[in-house]
C-alpha cells in the first residue's frame, strides 16, 4: 500500500513539475525579461513537434510586442503546415513586425504582397519591403530582390544588381541564389560569360542536394564546359537527379547516348 501511494505522489509531483514549466515559460513569453527563456521554449517546442505549445508561446510573445514573435506568427498563418493558413492574420502579424524594423517581418510581408496573398498583388511594395529585409542580410530577401531585379517586376530590370544579391545571397549558402548565379554566368546575364564560375556555382547548390543544380552540373560534365569533360561524373550527377525528379530528368538519363551507355 505504501509503495502503491509513493507512486500516486511521484506521477502527481511530475505532473505539476511539468505542468509549473509550461506557465513559467508562458509567463516568461508576455514580459521583457523572460524573452531569452521564451524563445528557447518555442525552439524546444518546434523540435518536439509541440505545436499546441509553440503557437501558444508565439501567440504571448507576438501579443506583448516581441517583432520576431510576431513575424513567427506570420508565419504559422502564412504556410498550411498546420492547418490554419489564414492570410489576414498573416498580413496583420506581419505588418506589426515590419513596422519594427524586423527582417523576418518585411520578407514576410513582402511576400504576401508580391503573391497577392490576403492583399492586392503590388510589387513596387514587395521590392520595397525586400530590399529593407535584404539590407539587414536575411538571404533569403536577398535572393527575391535579385529575382525582382533579374524579371524586372517592381523595379527596372538590372542584371547586374540581380546578380549583386545573388551573390549576397549565395554566400551565404542559400542554394536558389547559387543557382541562379551558375545561370547568370552560363548566359552571361550581367556578367561576362564564365563557364568555370558557371560550373562553381551549380556545384555548390547540387552539393545541397539541388535537383535542377544536379541536372545543370550533369550537363557541363557531359559536355566539357567550365570543367573537363568527364561521362563517368555526368552519369553520376544525372543519376542523383534523376533521383529526385523522377520522370523529366531519367527520360534523358534513358536518352543519354550510346558513349554513356558503354560505362
Amino acid at each position: 500500500m505504501k509503495k502503491l501511494t509513493l507512486t500516486v505522489l511521484l506521477i502527481a509531483t511530475l505532473s505539476t513539475t511539468a505542468c509549473s514549466e509550461q506557465k513559467i515559460n508562458e509567463w516568461a513569453c508576455g514580459h521583457k525579461m523572460g524573452q531569452t527563456r521564451c524563445n528557447n521554449a518555442i525552439v524546444d517546442a518546434d523540435k518536439n513537434k509541440e505545436y499546441d505549445k509553440l503557437k501558444k508561446y508565439l501567440e504571448i510573445s507576438a501579443n506583448y510586442g516581441n517583432p520576431k514573435m510576431q513575424a513567427g506568427l506570420g508565419a504559422w498563418y502564412q504556410n498550411d503546415e498546420h492547418g490554419e493558413k489564414d492570410y489576414q492574420k498573416a498580413l496583420y502579424w506581419f505588418e506589426k513586425s515590419a513596422k519594427q524594423g524586423n527582417h523576418h517581418g518585411q520578407s514576410g510581408l513582402a511576400r504576401l504582397y508580391y503573391q497577392g496573398l490576403g492583399v492586392e498583388k503590388d510589387y513596387k511594395k514587395a521590392f520595397d519591403l525586400y530590399k529593407k529585409s535584404a539590407e539587414q542580410g536575411d538571404m533569403r530577401a536577398q535572393y527575391h530582390l535579385g529575382y525582382m531585379y533579374a524579371k524586372g517586376k517592381g523595379v527596372q530590370q538590372d542584371y547586374i544588381k540581380a546578380n549583386e544579391w545573388f551573390k549576397k545571397s549565395a554566400n551565404q549558402n542559400f542554394v536558389p541564389a547559387q543557382h541562379n548565379l551558375g545561370i547568370s554566368y552560363n548566359n552571361g546575364w550581367g556578367v561576362e560569360k564564365d563557364y568555370t564560375l558557371a560550373f562553381q556555382w551549380f556545384e555548390k547548390a547540387a552539393n545541397q542536394g539541388d535537383a535542377s543544380s544536379l541536372y545543370a552540373v550533369a550537363e557541363m560534365y557531359e559536355q566539357g564546359q567550365g570543367v573537363e569533360k568527364n561521362l563517368i561524373k555526368a552519369k553520376e550527377y544525372y543519376t542523383q537527379a534523376c533521383k529526385l525528379e523522377k520522370q523529366k530528368v531519367c527520360e534523358n538519363l534513358d536518352n543519354f547516348g550510346k558513349e554513356i551507355s558503354k560505362i
